[in-house]
């Protein structure tokens, strides 16, 4: 697999991927403060500028093992975050996403995530995957409309908020399967 040397900028003419910057600090507080992103993801509680701004300037040049980039619509407007994530083997990719309140039942996730798969096709993955919470059908879906299989369930496989414990659902695409993008 060609991994990019620097993050890379996508879009499908309605969304738009592209590297994080100092702009994006207040959106990323808010979105981290919701109570549905504090349930999905693994995003500390209390959620503080200092944690938000140590997020984007973390991750604004870092490429390797994988890279996350702001999500956002025609004027720039912050929509969610996405990433992508070079697995073990070299050929394997994964990619995660994290929409705002205010865009969600917008497609953002389900856009995001053609891009990324996409994009990972292009540099030469041959397999991208996608793990969501079990109880998060919204994600599931996601992975459903984009063309994955769901492929089992890890169980007790990921630890959320205050240590709580979620069955993982493995989700995968290959580049030969039917209606990859």
């Amino acid at each position: 697999m060609d991994w990019p040397r620097s993050i890379p900028t996508l879009t499908d003419d309605v969304i738009t991927l592209r590297p994080l910057d100092t702009g994006d600090v207040l959106p990323v507080l808010a979105a981290s403060r919701d109570p549905a992103t504090a349930e999905f993801t693994v995003v500390p509680q209390p959620y503080t500028e200092a944690d938000a701004r140590d997020f984007v300037e973390s991750r604004s040049t870092r490429v390797w093992p994988g890279f996350d980039l702001a999500i956002v619509d025609r004027d720039d407007q912050f929509l969610g975050l996405c990433g992508l994530r070079a697995e073990d083997d070299d050929a394997v990719t994964k990619v995660g996403y994290s929409v705002a309140p205010q865009a969600r039942g917008r497609g953002v996730a389900t856009r995001a995530t053609r891009l990324l798969i996409g994009y990972s096709w292009q540099i030469g993955a041959v397999r991208v995957g996608l793990d969501a919470y079990s109880t998060n059908t919204a994600s599931r879906a996601v992975a459903l409309r984009c063309g994955f299989t769901e492929e089992g369930v890890l169980r007790s496989a990921a630890v959320g908020k205050n240590g709580k414990r979620h069955d993982l659902v493995v989700h995968g695409l290959l580049r030969t399967d039917p209606g990859a993008i």
